[in-house]
């Protein structure tokens, strides 16, 4: 019982309002897909707009809802397939026994289940809509798990791109490290010394004593810039 509390928690956690957004999205588009469908082609009663909108939004929350579920169940070591398959499964059986309990109370029908029309006619009502769910559920899940694989194909990127920028910048720190470490500071006082001396000795003497002062600073400074340019 804690569990299946628990369970029921995170799934609320996660109904946020851009999902909220999305199942109205989806609404839309299947309220779009019925009035092209049906409204032209078949004489509708007048409470058809609003059992129509009854239809439709029960569709679209029970297919986003089944989405949740089947979420936090593969978070939590479920099959991936199974879970989104029992999931749609079990929405479509949703959607299709409330919307007709629904519309019925609020008195609003469709040429399928409106009065005067047998019970047994009527009860096919909840099967067609049952089937919509099950159809249109099964292919906003499909797009829906590839726009996940995507994504998370995408992070995995981008955290390898940064994982090798640290990387380079660690060896780049460490060679700085490791010539900080080869640079004596008595010895070059006492170089930069000889260089003041030279250059009152002579020009000559203090070039040449110079360029070998450069030649020796290089050769300390190659590892870093061989790291630097490693990369490229």
């Amino acid at each position: 019982m804690n569990a299946a509390l628990a369970f029921g928690r995170d799934v609320l956690r996660t109904f946020t309002w851009q999902k909220l957004l999305l199942a109205q999205l989806l609404a839309a588009a299947l309220d779009l897909f019925a009035v092209v469908l049906f409204v032209n082609q078949y004489t509708t009663p007048p409470t058809f707009t609003w059992s129509r909108v009854v239809i439709e939004e029960t569709i679209a929350f029970s297919i986003l809802l089944a989405v949740l579920i089947a979420d936090q169940a593969v978070a939590r070591g479920a099959r991936q397939f199974r879970a989104y398959a029992l999931a749609i499964v079990l929405a479509s059986v949703f959607a299709a026994v409330a919307q007709f309990q629904v519309r019925g109370w609020l008195g609003v029908h469709t040429n399928a289940d409106r009065p005067g029309v047998d019970p047994a006619v009527r009860r096919t009502q909840m099967v067609y809509v049952g089937c919509d769910t099950l159809t249109y559920g099964v292919l906003f899940i499909v797009v829906y798990l590839d726009y996940r694989r995507r994504e998370r194909l995408l992070r995995r990127v981008r955290a390898a791109e940064l994982e090798r920028a640290r990387r380079e910048q660690h060896i780049v720190h460490s060679q700085l490290a490791a010539l900080r470490t080869d640079v004596d500071a008595v010895e070059l006082l006492a170089t930069l010394e000889d260089l003041r001396q030279a250059f009152e000795r002579g020009p000559n003497d203090a070039d040449a004593r110079l360029d070998a002062v450069i030649s020796g600073l290089r050769e300390k400074l190659a590892p870093v810039d061989v790291g630097r340019e490693a990369p490229a």
